[in-house]
């Protein structure tokens, strides 16, 4: 089926103008400009606004989190229309603290509903705990013969409900995810959830020390903590490797995206070296002292739109936010299909009202939906 888009600001995420889209069937077949005709196809006219690649979540917990303060803490999963209303077309799922509720088979059936329904999904192998815990047996075996898996994660590091792994077992833990990211044609990355501990990136660091083990084999997470953590993830993009951003509102604890950008570029980082993420449906616990549970809450999956909204009204150029919330995620997952609106890519759009950068429609797979 042929649709045509009129009318719109297309970035992809670079500015090109106003434009019209040919869509066929999910994909974006041809980006033209705004005067050419195509008689006898149908046409959406969008009138000006911004039409931006969707958002790809590289951190969802997808079946719910949670688990720290007991059965009553087990947090829902997440559901398509959640996910596209929070402009969130693309999706990587995985687990946290809890592996033993919350199964990656589970996740795995998920991953495939959500799929059903044209959100385009994928998942991680593994848990905060170690050894690894998998479907198949092992990591090489669930990502060469698993075609929703694409890495492992979320590995949890520096933080009191990690395993302790030790170096040499995150050395050997990437060996193996490096070898099977061959095997299978996939980047085959490793998510590290980073905790609060004074430990911060030092774990990573000492693992990635030779040349044995490639330092953009990790995506160290939830690394706008403090701003002692983001000095790590300076250094961290310094050498060469990538860094996860949580978005968050305004009245959370965690430094938000748009400060965070500026501190890590500020320091020598660079913007195609950045990702953020939502966490969302995960656990947002408050620990005292002795690190026991007080009170959690949970991640929402609208932090990512606000998060974007926010880096564009304080200044950032709209070709430069964008940049971690889509293309970045592609690039660094290897997400070939998604991440951009160039032809051949699957036809997943944002409309944005230009002024307010409200969001009332969006496509997916080539549908197009729409809401008040």
């Amino acid at each position: 089926m042929l649709k045509i888009l009129k009318n719109v600001e297309l970035y992809v995420p670079n500015y090109l103008g106003r434009k019209n889209v040919l869509i066929a069937n999910d994909r974006v077949e041809k980006v033209v400009e705004s005067n050419v005709p195509f008689p006898g196809v149908s046409e959406e006219d969008f009138n000006g606004k911004m039409a931006i690649p969707g958002f790809i979540d590289g951190h969802v917990h997808v079946v719910g989190g949670g688990g720290e303060g007991g059965f009553t803490s087990r947090i829902p999963e997440i559901n398509s229309s959640k996910l596209l209303k929070c402009g969130v077309t693309s999706v990587i799922g995985l687990l946290g603290t809890d592996s033993i509720t919350k199964t990656l088979v589970s996740l795995f059936a998920k991953v495939k509903a959500l799929r059903e329904e044209g959100i385009n999904a994928y998942m991680v192998t593994g848990s905060y705990s170690y050894p690894i815990k998998t479907i198949t047996g092992s990591v090489e075996r669930d990502l060469v013969l698993l075609d929703p898996i694409i890495g492992v994660g979320e590995v949890a590091i520096s933080d009191h409900r990690s395993s302790a792994m030790s170096v040499e077992e995150i050395r050997r833990l990437a060996l193996e995810s490096h070898v099977a990211s061959m095997l299978s044609g996939k980047n085959g990355k490793i998510i590290c959830h980073i905790g609060a501990s004074k430990k911060k990136l030092s774990p990573l660091f000492e693992a990635v020390e030779d040349d044995e083990v490639q330092i953009t084999s990790f995506l160290p997470t939830h690394v706008n903590r403090n701003y002692d953590l983001l000095k790590d993830a300076a250094r961290w993009i310094r050498m060469g490797g990538f860094v996860d951003l949580t978005a968050c509102s305004s009245n959370e604890r965690t430094i938000c995206v748009g400060d965070s950008v500026r501190y890590l570029m500020k320091n020598g980082g660079s913007i195609d070296h950045i990702l953020v993420s939502s966490d969302a449906q995960g656990s947002l616990p408050t620990f005292d002292e002795g690190g026991r549970f007080v009170s959690m809450s949970i991640s929402d999956c609208s932090v990512i739109l606000g998060s974007f909204k926010d880096c564009v009204r304080d200044g950032m150029k709209v070709e430069d936010a964008l940049k971690p919330f889509t293309l970045n995620v592609a690039n660094f997952f290897g997400l070939k299909n998604s991440g951009s609106l160039q032809e051949g890519k699957r036809a997943d759009l944002i409309f944005l009202n230009p002024s307010t950068l409200k969001m009332n429609s969006i496509m997916v797979s080539g549908k197009l939906l729409k809401w008040d």
